[in-house]
């Protein structure tokens, strides 16, 4: 998808799903990610539409922007690591 977009250049890492054994929840794909751009888990921020993967990225000590375009904020409580909502990347602001 990345090569059919012609977006690859504006990614320092990619891991796909075939690079990893675990599947999400597991924290495997975020460490793999942290670990290929040189970064503590801690100093990552992961952007995430799916319980699951919000899971993930706390097991892996990252925080996590939640999109809520298939998932209603309620189905995310009593995951710590969320430090905000939403709807899609176009409201996001550093």
């Amino acid at each position: 998808v990345v090569d059919e977009l012609q977006i690859r250049s504006y990614f320092d890492a990619l891991i796909s799903a075939n690079e990893v054994k675990k599947s999400k929840p597991d924290p495997e794909t975020f460490l793999a990610c942290a670990n290929r751009l040189g970064v503590q888990p801690a100093d990552c921020l992961v952007f995430e539409d799916a319980p699951k993967g919000v899971e993930s990225a706390a097991n892996a000590g990252m925080d996590c922007m939640v999109i809520t375009t298939l998932h209603e904020p309620e189905e995310f409580a009593g995951i710590g690591n969320i430090k905000g909502f939403m709807k899609d990347y176009t409201s996001f602001t550093w």
